[in-house]
């Protein structure tokens, strides 16, 4: 169920592709596990969708283009890995995707770089 804060944006993705749970990398997971932490009880909230904009059109293509996006503590697009879709259109699913917004993840209450997976489908 949705809550009363998310934005109408963030209802229509979550409704159209389900967002990954929260996960921690694990290189992440071996740093907290180093400091003597559990990494099963550290506090981490995912970053969230805040702007989505308008998928491109692909003419003739139909299909899934799984999207790694590498998001810095800001929540900014720094880095895109695409799998899928027509190679001519490379460049333009990369400037798409950068172009996302999100707000930052948090791990223990700080602001913190993540990776997250999307796969958006062309019909």
């Amino acid at each position: 169920m949705a809550s009363w804060g998310m934005s109408w944006l963030t209802r229509l993705l979550r409704r159209s592709a389900p967002l990954p749970e929260p996960a921690l990398d694990h290189s992440v997971a071996q740093r907290l596990a180093a400091a003597g932490k559990d990494p099963a009880r550290v506090q981490a909230q995912p970053a969230e969708p805040l702007e989505i904009p308008a998928r491109p059109l692909l003419p003739g293509f139909t299909g899934t283009v799984s999207l790694e996006l590498t998001l810095d503590a800001t929540g900014r697009v720094a880095e895109v890995r695409l799998e899928g879709g027509p190679p001519e259109a490379a460049a333009e699913l990369t400037a798409w995707a950068r172009a996302w917004r999100f707000s930052p993840a948090r791990l223990e209450g700080q602001a913190h770089p993540c990776r997250m997976v999307f796969q958006v489908a062309w019909p």
